[in-house]
């Protein structure tokens, strides 16, 4: 029964971290099954090595568990799964909500909210002026408040008080981002500075991370070498030397580190050095290294880092120096990236990828800064099984 329950557990996470109980997941028959036959494997494999693991190889039990639990969950979960979402949409109603600020302002973040809860979330009225509020609280009946006007807001605040009285909701406009969207608009940063830099600046180094990374660089360390070796030979006949590209970037608190990465570009200084490096990756990608990162092998010799302590398994990419010069200027909060390790994945690197632009970059930013508030073991956790998705090709950087 314990082996069972230790197989079910690992299949039920591996679905977690593939988004199988998210609505954007649940309300496609399609994109369940998906989700649910590749978490079921990768769930059920993880969970037969635990079990081998603590209770030694059983030949017998390894078959029927694998063969169990596999079927049952690739066969049951989607069932399950979509009649779920359909009770959802059904039953819970949305909440119906009263804006405190100005439409123009904040519409394009509460209509990208709004999708984002499946309808759940629903603006149903703004409030700009203190007349309109005394008229909308004689009349709020269930509807809860969203606050995104904080001027307004402290206006409004014995109102308000009184509302809640009556057993009005009350939320801001930061908490409902982050839970739907799972990042931090630079909107909300800015306006929200003090809340946000208090947050930002309680950013401790944590020493389980640190043993979490030393113990899974070790062990990847040890699973790459091989591929290493033999695409540092192909490297050679395809495009010659240096095997490893070594590059300094930004680390924890802006410290300059020795950054390394299989070579999958022609060398070439003057692109290199570059105002904008990235945008020379097109014309410069050797055959061997279309290869190297369609498949993220590229990425293997950055295990050292994460033993030598200049990088962790999971936080911000490490950013050259020109990008972030240029960007610490030019994008708020840019530079609250460096308050923990950079990662191999990230938060940033697994919902949105590879950036070129300004534009692109203020989003990955919102990301890292989610990440940066949120960070916590189990957090890491699902980063590192959902960077599984990446390496098979259904999500992730570019």
């Amino acid at each position: 029964m314990l082996q069972f329950i230790i197989v079910d557990l690992s299949v039920v996470a591996f679905i977690f971290a593939f988004h199988g109980f998210e609505l954007n997941t649940l309300k496609s028959k399609h994109i369940i099954f998906i989700s649910t036959v590749i978490g079921s494997f990768l769930g059920v494999l993880l969970g037969m090595f635990l079990v081998i693991l603590i209770f030694g190889a059983q030949r017998d039990i390894y078959r029927h568990e694998f063969i169990a639990t596999f079927v049952a969950a690739i066969v049951g979960i989607p069932f399950f799964s979509w009649m779920y979402y359909r009770i959802i949409m059904k039953v819970i109603p949305p909440t119906r909500c009263v804006v405190i600020g100005e439409p123009k302002k904040y519409k394009a973040l509460t209509d990208e909210v709004q999708i984002a809860s499946h309808g759940k979330v629903v603006i149903d009225s703004w409030i700009t002026t203190i007349e309109q509020a005394e008229e909308v609280s004689s009349s709020i009946g269930t509807k809860s408040i969203l606050i995104a006007d904080l001027a307004l807001y402290r206006k409004l605040t014995e109102l308000l008080h009184g509302l809640e009285k009556q057993g009005v909701q009350k939320y801001f406009i930061t908490d409902v981002a982050e839970y739907w969207l799972y990042r931090i608009p630079l909107q909300l940063a800015e306006e929200y500075r003090d809340h946000y830099e208090i947050l930002l600046n309680q950013a401790p180094i944590s020493q389980e991370k640190r043993v979490m990374d030393i113990v899974l660089g070790l062990m990847m360390m040890l699973i790459a070498l091989p591929f290493i070796a033999v695409f540092g030979v192909l490297i050679v006949l395809n495009s010659g030397f240096p095997i490893i590209f070594k590059q300094p970037r930004i680390g924890l608190y802006e410290q300059y580190f020795m950054f390394y990465k299989l070579r999958s570009l022609k060398v070439d200084k003057k692109a290199e050095n570059s105002e904008n490096p990235n945008g020379t990756i097109t014309q410069r990608i050797t055959l061997v290294g279309k290869i190297l990162r369609k498949t993220r092998v590229d990425e293997f010799p950055q295990f050292v880092n994460i033993l030598n302590g200049t990088m962790s398994v999971v936080g911000p990419r490490p950013e050259m120096q020109v990008y972030h010069d240029k960007w610490i200027e030019e994008i708020p909060f840019y530079g609250y990236r460096n308050m923990v390790r950079p990662g191999l994945t990230g938060w940033a690197q697994i919902n949105y990828g590879h950036t070129t632009t300004k534009e692109e970059y203020i989003r990955k930013t919102e990301f890292d800064l989610y990440y940066v508030i949120h960070k916590s073991i189990l957090f890491d956790i699902q980063i590192i099984m959902q960077t599984f998705e990446t390496f098979l090709g259904m999500k992730g950087g570019r």
